[in-house]
């Protein structure tokens, strides 16, 4: 049966791997810290911000920094930061005015390409309050069955902190799979974003937005 909007579910790894205990999130006013949020998770941006988060945004141009802004909504307020996170120094100076500006960061929503995440990783996890929230989102890559599997980012998934990785999937059209649109993409994200708890299952591995199965499926 084909499925129009995809849906988020959850992926399993060995009993042997570690997972945080289960809480609640952070309440709706803390702030928000979205890297990657001029483009695929913009959504998550206005999202962020209609919940009344104060949401701190990365980007490399100021001229990106504007589109999360529109329709954002007044509830919340959005800080521009420019800055590329593959350059350690200018990445670390912006996030430590964000975090003088609107105090440690308890929730953050993070697109980082691989190439860049053992530089930008350890800055972000410098403004994170103990207790975050952090949605790591990775490529459906994430789940290639013939891969060996990437141990999840010590720097970020350290207890009290509420590691949450998200593998982006893909989804069934008229015409059959297809990649995610990015507002579905965001979708998923605040969902997993604003869950009260993560499952404290030994088994648990990640969610997935949309279905990485059958692998042989994948656009």
């Amino acid at each position: 049966m084909r499925h129009e909007n995809p849906t988020i579910t959850r992926a399993q790894q060995p009993s042997s791997s570690s997972v945080s205990s289960s809480r609640p999130g952070p309440s709706a006013p803390s702030p928000a810290l979205v890297v990657g949020g001029t483009g695929m998770l913009a959504g998550v941006v206005r999202g962020l911000v209609a919940d009344g988060r104060r949401t701190a945004v990365v980007a490399r141009s100021e001229e990106a920094l504007n589109a999360p802004a529109d329709g954002a909504g007044p509830a919340g307020e959005v800080l521009p930061l420019s800055a590329d996170y593959s350059d350690a120094g200018r990445f670390r100076a912006a996030l430590r005015r964000a975090r003088r500006e609107a105090g440690l960061f308890r929730l953050a929503a993070l697109w980082v390409h691989t190439p860049g995440r053992e530089t930008a990783l350890p800055v972000v996890a410098e403004v994170l309050a103990e207790d975050a929230v952090v949605v790591d989102v990775r490529g459906s890559a994430a789940a290639d069955p013939t891969r060996e599997r990437v141990p999840p980012p010590s720097v970020l998934d350290r207890a009290p902190r509420d590691y949450r990785p998200v593998v982006l999937g893909f989804t069934d059209g008229p015409a059959g799979p297809r990649r995610l649109t990015h507002q579905e993409i965001s979708d998923g994200v605040l969902a997993v974003a604003r869950a009260g708890t993560r499952p404290a299952r030994e088994d648990f591995r990640h969610w997935t937005i949309g279905r990485v199965r059958p692998w042989h499926d994948r656009p």
